[in-house]
């Protein structure tokens, strides 16, 4: 089908997204978390007690706002959280404001491996792409596709 789209004068101005969309170790999926290294944990959230919950933590300045970013807070066991703001520290790390899956008194441990989701978290479908999965589609598009849309003059 999106062969035949492709070779008609009709649609000659739709881009082929599916080859920039899907995984490279698997082309009928999109792109996996493990995909989007982000680094480590920096700073321990919250008074780490168990109990008190927190909504800030501490990373490097280059994990962009609205990242939702996946950490191993302990040995094999995840959670999920959405930057939403940030106060830089000047020393290339920022406390970032989180949301989501409730903010909760998880414990983190040192250097906690960080990741990105390319995707979101409905487990039904996992077709809405968050800010990584969108960054790493659009690079990946190649220029003759989007000249489509914005031909160069």
């Amino acid at each position: 089908m999106n062969d035949s789209i492709k070779s008609s004068p009709r649609y000659n101005a739709v881009i082929d997204m599916l080859p920039a969309f899907m995984s490279d170790s698997d082309p009928t999926k999109g792109p996996a978390a493990e995909m989007f290294q982000l680094g480590n944990v920096i700073g321990h959230p919250g008074n780490q007690d168990g109990v008190t919950t927190w909504d800030t933590i501490k990373l490097h300045t280059s994990v962009p706002i609205g990242s939702r970013i996946m950490f191993e807070y302990q040995p094999g066991q995840w959670t999920s959280r959405l930057l939403m703001s940030r106060t830089d520290n000047g020393d290339g790390t920022a406390d970032y404001k989180v949301t989501g899956d409730g903010i909760f008194a998880t414990i983190v441990q040192d250097d906690a491996t960080l990741l990105a989701h390319g995707m979101n978290l409905d487990v039904s479908s996992f077709v809405h792409p968050t800010l990584h999965g969108i960054l790493r589609t659009v690079s990946r598009i190649p220029q003759a596709e989007k000249a489509k849309f914005h031909p160069l003059v």
